[in-house]
């Protein structure tokens, strides 16, 4: 029978390159958003500098062009048309010079250019600020307050409409007078620049997006890599910390009969074999990590050989050996089995058999010497592992002199004991006993292994 792989390796394995590509996507995403469609303008300030198309589209640039277009437009009118307006010659002017910048703050604050240009409007002595202003309030002010958008419309209907009693009384002239001042100077503006402003809305939108599930995807990949590393401590732990422990409890007895030449060598040859045991089992589990899911290891505990692959006997067969691994150590362990073995699920036999494995452990180290019981049964739907053992005097943790500890303990193979028994599906409990010890007991599902 085959030893413990690393848990869920094959799923674990298989979520980087899914990660990796979602991450890609999300970036391709990204791109394409940039490149097929209008870069924001929020965004343009960004961008790499360097050529002369990537100065156009900084923003101040854009504002400082529209503005010197509309003030050379509007100089001309008024050099063309002198007295246009309300004042001397010079002063209208000025004053059409003055009217185009306000463009400059189009973006912040498109309503304080539109009122000047409405009223350059009014006083006539420039008439082309008004467009970009309309555009300016449609797109910059548009995607935030449509409200807004449409009371100025109505604003400028009313500022660009002939008050004079004989355009009234004219229709013709009075419909040529608000198609061409109204919808080629208010509505057309204004509609494109509320298109302009949701196109750009929606693109800060998807890159928004795109970043985010980047960031998401970033996230996952890091818990991913975490869960991983605690995989990993968790089966370092489980496969070293056994195997460590008899080779410190047989180093321990050697101080005690190092006058009977034939106990220390019997204690020597446990220890060598206990460390090529973990050896073995170490390089396996790293080759495991290494190369993904492959033939199982072998499972074999206390000597050199596997333990036997009967499928019906495999659960049993394998705490057996730990059994007498244990006891070869000086342990006390006897072993029941209960109910008809059958063959179980990967996870189920390796999750049993790492219960019996860090029980054992925790007996060495903190009850060397102690009576201890395992008992496996096996119910109609589950599997029954239990670890018990009595009160022992000197714990093994304790150095020969007893100045300080021989086995630390990190107090955390019960928690990845828990952790390996939930993700098998089961429930375990431990604490001390009422009369003294301490116990171990699993509950297991234990559906018969599938084959083919």
């Amino acid at each position: 029978m085959g030893g413990p792989p690393p848990v869920r390796q094959t799923e674990e394995r298989a979520a980087y390159p899914r990660q990796v590509s979602t991450s890609s996507r999300s970036q391709h995403i990204r791109h394409s958003v940039r490149s097929c469609l209008v870069v924001p303008e929020e965004h343009r300030a960004t961008a790499p500098a360097g050529t002369g198309r990537t100065l156009l589209r900084s923003p101040a640039v854009a504002d400082v062009v529209v503005t010197a277009v509309a003030l050379a437009l509007s100089v001309w009118n008024s050099v063309k048309n002198p007295f246009l307006g309300p004042a001397s010659p010079w002063g209208n002017l000025l004053l059409a010079a003055a009217s185009a910048l306000p463009l400059l703050v189009r973006r912040r604050v498109p309503e304080v250019a539109l009122a000047v240009a409405l009223v350059a409007k009014v006083l006539r002595f420039s008439p082309f600020v008004l467009p970009f202003t309309f555009y300016a309030e449609g797109a910059y002010r548009g995607p935030h307050s449509r409200r807004t958008v449409w009371v100025t419309a109505v604003v400028g209907l009313v500022v660009v409409l002939p008050w004079d009693a004989e355009s009234w009384t004219h229709p013709r002239i009075l419909l040529g007078s608000v198609l061409v001042n109204f919808v080629l100077t208010v509505l057309v503006p204004l509609l494109l620049g509320l298109y302009m402003g949701e196109r750009r809305a929606v693109v800060a939108g998807l890159v928004e997006r795109a970043e985010r599930a980047e960031r998401e995807q970033r996230l996952l990949a890091e818990a991913a890599r975490a869960e991983e590393r605690q995989r990993i401590a968790g089966e370092m732990h489980d496969v070293v910390s056994h195997q460590v422990s008899l080779i410190v409890v047989h180093a321990n007895a050697l101080a005690t009969v190092a006058h009977d030449p034939k106990v220390t060598a019997e204690a020597a040859e446990i220890i060598q074999t206990a460390g090529r045991q973990a050896l073995t089992e170490l390089r396996e589990m790293l080759g495991l990590l290494k190369s993904g899911p492959g033939p199982e290891p072998a499972a074999t505990d206390g000597d050199d050989t596997a333990a036997p692959a009967d499928a019906h006997n495999a659960a049993v067969d394998r705490i057996a050996a730990l059994a007498d691994s244990s006891r070869a150590a000086g342990l006390p362990v006897t072993l029941h089995s209960e109910g008809t073995p059958r063959p179980l699920a990967e996870q189920v036999e390796r999750a049993a058999y790492r219960v019996v494995q860090e029980a054992l452990t925790n007996v060495h180290k903190h009850a060397p010497g102690a009576a201890t019981d395992i008992r496996v049964g096996y119910g109609p739907s589950t599997l029954n592992v239990g670890v018990t053992n009595g009160p022992a005097g000197r714990p093994a943790d304790a150095s020969p002199d007893g100045t300080g500890p021989l086995l630390p303990s990190g107090g955390h193979g019960l928690i990845g004991l828990a952790e390996r028994v939930r993700l098998a599906g089961g429930d375990i409990t431990s604490g001390p006993r009422a009369g003294g010890g301490f116990e171990v007991r699993a509950t297991l599902p234990a559906p018969p292994r599938t084959t083919g």
